[in-house]
């Protein structure tokens, strides 16, 4: 384990481990999402365009909260999926400020857009995980990151490269390599927190 509070084997590992064994339930996970983003093609349509960009929001939320409950040992379930519909708001007003935040790092140079964006990656977690308010959502995750910059862009690096090797499966890959991405950014974020 790194001085940041977790490693990146081990989030790597606990994320296969965690997903190999809960094949199926991930496996449908990743389906649902699938299909709520599809659904919009076969209409013509701004409504249904508009109700599945929502529920693509909610049921993207709901991974996280699934993928936090395997980290602190429960078992999530696909009923997590849309478990997230009050935390909406403060999801949607944490994203805007973290875009325009992260977008004027791009300007200054691009450097400090990335260590914008690294440093405020958890906001979604926090609010997931404490159910908090987008702006201490925001405070938090950049505490939560404190120390760890390096730790969190390799771990990124680690899991771009796990999903490209699911996109060169002829993309059926990424019904394991996503859950696992995201089952091992929630052990990073728990780890993170708990120090």
């Amino acid at each position: 384990m790194s001085a940041s509070g977790f490693s990146i084997d081990e989030a790597v590992k606990f994320g296969w481990s965690t997903v190999t064994r809960n094949l199926g339930l991930f496996v449908v996970a990743m389906l649902i999402v699938l299909g709520i983003n599809v659904f919009p093609v076969f209409f013509d349509s701004i409504v249904v365009l508009i109700v599945a960009w929502f529920f693509t929001l909610v049921v993207g939320m709901g991974l996280f909260r699934m993928a936090l409950r395997f980290v602190d040992g429960d078992r999530g379930e696909l009923v997590d999926l849309f478990s997230t519909f009050t935390l909406v708001p403060s999801y949607l007003i944490a994203s805007i400020a973290v875009s325009i935040i992260v977008s004027f790092g791009f300007v200054l140079l691009i450097i400090p857009g990335i260590f914008l964006a690294i440093r405020l990656h958890f906001y979604g977690w926090v609010i997931i995980d404490k159910e908090v308010g987008p702006f201490a959502a925001l405070d938090k995750g950049w505490a939560v990151t404190r120390g760890a910059f390096w730790d969190i862009f390799l771990l990124m690096i680690v899991l771009f490269l796990v999903n490209l090797l699911g996109m060169l499966a002829l993309g059926i890959g990424l019904l394991v390599t996503a859950p696992l991405s995201l089952v091992a950014l929630g052990y990073a974020y728990r780890r993170l927190e708990e120090r």
